[in-house]
């Protein structure tokens, strides 16, 4: 999850102008030949930030990796550090922020600060990648919808974990604490975050629709 102390810290250089031109939140695979030959840098320190820096290796001049904290094992996986470590246009930087970028048609540099020293510098940059997390948008759904700690949407055992669910049979894989009611993709509590999973997921929720429905039919009262 997202802090505002982090969305605060972000805003500052991730304005309209850059939006796009050379400042993303976040980035899939297909993008890293557009890479080819820059110097580009990513913010974050989880899975996805170092798979994207392994992605664009193969086609950047050099990638760094931004990191406020003080070492990567908290919230990347060892194999990741593993590969990232014997990757040479990869390279590390810890306790930094980014302050500030620059550039007109594109990004084309930014300000980065050491927040033990306080010292800042510029580096040239043909590409910000921002990979913080994201917060649920779920504020707009009714309260009979459970959700976790950090307002994600919880489906199937986990509604009946937390004993949201009213119903005699269990909940469905992806249906809500509301019978009837499914959710799929990003906003579910737990699952992995990505693409293929929620297209699956969507899938998957319009059969267990189907099967809701037909279960309502079969209780449906007779008519004469």
């Amino acid at each position: 999850m997202v802090t505002a102390d982090e969305v605060a810290r972000v805003t500052i250089f991730a304005d309209l102008r850059l939006a796009g031109k050379g400042v993303f939140y976040g980035a899939s695979r297909s993008e890293a030949p557009d890479t080819h030959g820059l110097d580009v840098h990513i913010i974050g320190a989880g899975n996805s930030a170092g798979q994207a820096a392994m992605f664009f290796s193969t086609h950047a001049r050099s990638v760094t990796i931004l990191y406020r904290g003080d070492g990567l094992e908290k919230s990347m996986s060892r194999y990741l550090i593993d590969q990232i470590g014997a990757r040479p246009s990869i390279e590390v930087l810890l306790h930094t922020e980014v302050v500030a970028a620059y550039g007109e048609a594109g990004l084309e540099a930014i300000d980065v600060r050491d927040n033990q020293t306080a010292e800042t510098k510029r580096l040239e940059s043909g590409g910000l990648f921002i990979f913080i997390g994201a917060d649920a948008e779920t504020a707009w759904l009714p309260l009979e919808i459970a959700l976790d700690r950090r307002g994600y949407v919880l489906t199937g055992s986990d509604v009946a974990a937390a004993g949201a669910w009213t119903l005699d049979r269990d909940p469905y894989l992806l249906e809500t604490s509301v019978p009837g009611v499914f959710a799929c993709g990003d906003v579910r509590s737990g699952p992995v975050k990505r693409v293929a999973a929620a297209v699956g997921e969507g899938s998957m929720a319009i059969a267990f629709v189907h099967q809701y429905l037909k279960e309502l039919e079969s209780q449906a009262p007779a008519t004469g």
